[in-house]
């Protein structure tokens, strides 16, 4: 909900930088795994639009990177509700 994600979005800018430079590395490494699946991905990028697979996405293609607020946020979302 938008209380969770203002309560935490206020921690986030509270933190000291040497405790942000952990989410900020952690945020580098989901990039470096991202564009290294990214790179190695053959699949299709684009599938055919027909009604049988409308909604459905390629299951191999490589997950967007998080961001490092984003990772903190995830881990601090159940503290905070």
């Amino acid at each position: 909900t938008t209380v969770v994600a203002k309560l935490v979005s206020k921690e986030w800018k509270g933190l000291s930088d040497k405790k942000r430079e952990v989410w900020d590395e952690k945020a580098r490494l989901d990039k470096e795994r991202y564009e290294t699946e990214k790179a190695t991905y053959t699949g299709p990028w684009k599938l055919p639009i027909t009604i049988k697979n409308r909604n459905q996405k390629d299951p191999t293609t490589p997950m967007r990177p998080m961001s490092a607020f984003l990772s903190y946020s995830n881990s601090k979302r159940c503290g905070v509700r």
